[in-house]
């Protein structure tokens, strides 16, 4: 699984899981977005399992590292904690996200700090909770915080220019050229077992936070513990994170042109919808599944689990290991990108160490190529002409850029 440490939170981001697994949920129910109107034609680009590339050669990205941000030890700036993303502005200009700092660094195209944005707290421009830096169309730096229930916004100095208030929890928040919102949406349902219940719904809101169109929604629910003894703690602990293990979550990204490329990862599916909300392509591939391995159960144990389940004392914690049901398989898919070619980059598996599985498609969603690169696929993303990603060595965390070049590889 992508950077299996955080990728299961990537989207939904880590703040909302951390709040969402302080009470614990598992799915009661699905319900899919309608189709879209008949006079809305769906292309679909279905790709079998051992496709061939259109020409008969396939696609490979050959990454050469650049750059590297970060630091073991020495100067404050530049050392991060255990959770950052990060973006680049069109000069080149890094923005670090650091949760446990809860600020974000800025640095230069050389890797040079520049100064930080914002601090914990809950006056204007600071922060309770914060997501990736991205910027809305007047190039203003905009942060999500949903534990104070607003976004941020700030110029590309660091000054804060405003704040605009968000009801309920909105996670992983894109402002499009309309100055509409792209985001997961959660509020409290009412529980089968008069417990606690939410409803996730992915979609397109106005600017008064109104559903204008839908991807995805459920809802999910969970019973209360049956005891205050450790064993009945431990199993409800461990029901969380058996909604977390390897488990299909919707997945997004949205485009400088306002399109939205989403996938649920329950199958092999990524829709593209329009930026008015109607799905106008479905790239698909027939695929085989990867087994969760013990070593990927590990992995969740130390990296994920621990870290989302710390505020239980650790008897509770070590107990509910043992109880956590894992799936024989992983998600279709772990994450995706987009190039500025417009080519899709599907991560498909990945685990720290040990490199990542990537399938590459073309502008029209045509499988081109299939590969395994060294490169993190954390917070992967490609932006002026240049691939950048986290990487971690030693539980240490780097914002890193590379270079990149397609090559072709012969048909055998």
């Amino acid at each position: 699984m992508t950077g299996m440490k955080f990728n299961v939170l990537a989207q939904v981001g880590l703040s909302l899981i951390a709040l969402i697994s302080s009470i614990g949920f598992c799915h009661e129910s699905l319900i899919f977005a309608s189709e879209p109107p008949q006079e809305t034609q769906v292309k679909i680009i279905s790709n079998p399992k051992h496709p061939a590339p259109p020409d008969g050669k396939k696609k490979r990205i050959i990454f050469e590292e650049e750059l590297a941000i970060g630091a073991v030890e020495g100067d404050e700036n530049y050392m991060f904690g255990d959770y950052i993303v990060f973006n680049t502005d069109d000069e080149g200009d890094f923005y670090i996200t650091d949760w446990d700092r809860k600020r974000i660094q800025k640095y230069s195209p050389d890797g040079e700090f520049l100064l930080t944005i914002g601090k914990r707290g809950q006056g204007p421009g600071e922060f309770g909770n914060l997501s990736i830096a991205r910027f809305d169309s007047r190039q203003l730096l905009y942060v999500t915080d949903i534990a104070n229930h607003r976004i941020n916004f700030f110029d590309k100095a660091g000054n804060f220019f405003e704040q605009i208030t968000i009801p309920d929890v909105f996670e992983n928040l894109y402002i499009n050229s309309k100055g509409q919102y792209i985001s997961s949406r959660t509020r409290p349902a009412e529980s089968e077992y008069g417990f606690s219940a939410f409803l996730l719904e992915w979609g397109i809101y106005d600017s008064q936070f109104k559903l204008i169109s839908e991807f995805y929604s459920e809802k999910r629910d969970r019973k209360p513990p049956e005891g205050q003894d450790v064993s009945s703690r431990a199993k409800f602990v461990a029901g969380i994170l058996s909604e977390l293990a390897f488990q299909p979550f919707p997945y997004y990204v949205v485009t400088d042109d306002d399109m939205v490329y989403f996938g649920t990862r329950e199958n092999y599916i990524v829709d593209v919808f329009s930026p008015a909300g109607e799905k106008v392509k479905s790239i698909r591939r027939d695929y085989d599944p990867i087994r969760v391995t013990d070593k990927d159960k590990e992995h969740f144990i130390i990296n994920v689990a621990e870290n989302l389940i710390r505020i239980y004392p650790e008897e509770v914690r070590k107990e509910a290991h043992k109880f956590i049901k894992y799936p024989k398989y992983k998600p279709a898919y772990s994450s995706f990108c987009l190039m500025e070619n417009g080519w899709l980059v599907v991560v498909v598996d990945s685990l720290p160490g040990e490199g990542s599985l990537i399938d590459l498609f073309d502008q029209e969603g045509v499988y081109v190529g299939h590969f395994k690169t060294d490169i993190p696929s954390e917070n992967l993303f490609f932006k002026n002409g240049r691939a950048y990603a986290v990487d971690e060595k030693d539980n240490y965390k780097f914002a890193k850029r590379y270079r990149f070049r397609i090559v072709e590889e012969e048909k055998r």
